[in-house]
């Protein structure tokens, strides 16, 4: 992330939280469209360019197209002001996707971290995530949380049972390995393939 466009992109970001906050908006669904936007994906791979034209009746449209409103006119929760850029500087120090980045991190448990953190330097909720990611691989929570087991998906994507289980308790780097059985492993646990390869942008 282009860190010259990051409290306009921040400025974003906490819009849009602000609005699903207000809505009540199902958390587990906003992660989804935001790792999946055009708009935030833009912001993943944005290192020297120039920062994307938005424009907030379109992100609304996109993200809540029941809503009759625009992003400025949205009030500005202050653990969605914080979460926002939290999750911005963690994206910009690591290069991973947001869908990764919401494996370890939730939008729910940001805002449950903000009365301990939001007083404290970013980087204290930086060095938290990464704590978090140092502990275990996007592949052994996106099992975790998806309930499935590692046997199932060896043999539904026949790939060794071996590989896979080396590949969740990182004794060997998803990066290297085959590029095939990545992307069959991402399609079958429905996400990006630079988000099961732990991919820094």
């Amino acid at each position: 992330m282009n860190d010259q466009y990051l409290y306009e992109y921040a400025d974003i970001f906490e819009r849009v939280l602000s609005v699903a906050y207000e809505c009540r908006y199902s958390t587990p669904a906003l992660e989804r469209l935001i790792s999946y936007s055009s708009f935030f994906q833009s912001i993943e791979k944005d290192k020297n360019g120039f920062a994307p034209i938005i424009n907030g009746a379109a992100l609304i449209k996109e993200f809540f197209p029941s809503l009759k409103k625009d992003l400025s006119e949205t009030p500005i929760y202050n653990q969605c002001l914080w979460a926002g850029e939290s999750f911005l500087r963690i994206q910009g120090e690591t290069g991973l996707t947001f869908e990764c980045i919401f494996l370890y991190i939730s939008i729910r448990k940001m805002y449950d971290y903000f009365p301990m953190y939001h007083e404290m330097d970013f980087s204290q909720i930086i060095n938290e995530f990464k704590r978090l990611f140092a502990a275990k691989s996007a592949l052994f929570l996106l099992l975790e949380r998806q309930h499935r087991s590692l046997a199932g998906i060896a043999k539904q994507i026949d790939v060794s049972y071996d590989v896979l289980l080396s590949l969740k308790t990182r004794r060997r780097d998803i990066k290297k390995a085959n590029v095939a059985a990545v992307v069959k492993l991402a399609k079958a646990l429905n996400v990006r393939v630079e988000t099961v390869a732990e991919i820094s942008l």
